[in-house]
């Protein structure tokens, strides 16, 4: 090698040297990059009643855990007659739905229920909290958009404590043909989801009341789980639904004090999270 070369080798060596120091030097003083957390999607948590923990007093259920406790209540129509409402709060009724109104199955006429206003005033008068159930025949969403219309009409400025409840089922007639016999369960669910929205715009919060069969012949389900739901199941020690119940209509054939004639009888299941 020539020696007047080794000097300008040794220099560009240095000068390498060199920069690949200040190099590492810059990559160990740059600020290191903060890493964002993983975020995944965790669903909120379902918390759900065990129904194994019902308790049965004498025909009436009630409910308590951690996270739920519960309330009794009955749901009457004009098919109850006169209600002594003093005696079914000595019952230990706890809440009561009484139906406002309906359609009709055959003429798709619009009715007030005839024992409304005397049962909504008894149930009141003695301490029972109250809410309001509507029975639909509606064969459009039109309908029950009407039907939501009718109801307000009648409730008025009337107070209630619960969600307001759609209740669309299957009428047996013995010779006549009901109007809903042609309807779609595509239809049945546009006409439930029709009338809920009417009552939201209006400032009320709703609710659906089934059963197995509608539920699964007549009710898009996965469109309405986001409503509270009402189910109704007799003869069992608890429901068998897919869905999670706020009440469970249990007995249709129930005896209380003050109703003649057997009564429906329900468990309302109450988060205590939610609780007023």
């Amino acid at each position: 090698m020539n020696k007047n070369k080794r000097p300008q080798i040794i220099i560009m060596i240095a000068i390498l040297f060199g920069l690949l120091l200040i190099a590492l030097i810059g990559l160990l003083l740059r600020p290191k990059k903060t890493e964002e957390p993983m975020i995944e999607d965790i669903p909120e948590e379902i918390i759900e009643v065990d129904y194994k923990k019902i308790e049965d007093r004498n025909g009436k259920y009630y409910y308590e855990d951690d996270h739920f406790s519960s309330s009794f209540g009955i749901d009457v129509s004009t098919f109850q007659n006169k209600i002594d409402w003093k005696k079914v709060k000595d019952e230990g009724v706890e809440f009561a739905y009484i139906r406002i109104g309906r359609r009709g199955a055959t003429t798709g006429l619009l009715y007030p229920d005839d024992m409304f206003e005397e049962n909504y005033k008894g149930a009141r008068d003695n301490g029972i909290k109250v809410g309001i159930y509507f029975f639909s025949q509606a064969i459009s969403e039109k309908e029950a958009i009407e039907e939501a219309d009718y109801l307000l009409s009648l409730l008025g400025d009337k107070k209630i404590d619960f969600p307001i409840v759609y209740d669309c089922e299957e009428v047996y007639l013995d010779d006549e043909t009901s109007r809903t016999s042609k309807t779609t369960k595509e239809q049945f669910t546009k006409n439930a989801l029709a009338f809920i929205k009417r009552l939201e715009e209006k400032g009320y919060s709703c609710m659906i009341y089934t059963y197995q069969y509608w539920a699964d012949n007549y009710y898009d389900m996965e469109q309405l789980k986001e409503y509270p739901l009402w189910y109704a199941q007799y003869d069992v020690k608890e429901p068998d639904f897919s869905y999670p119940v706020t009440i469970w209509q249990y007995s249709h054939s129930g005896t209380i004090n003050g109703i003649e004639g057997s009564a429906d009888l329900d468990i309302m299941f109450i988060r205590k999270d939610e609780a007023d």
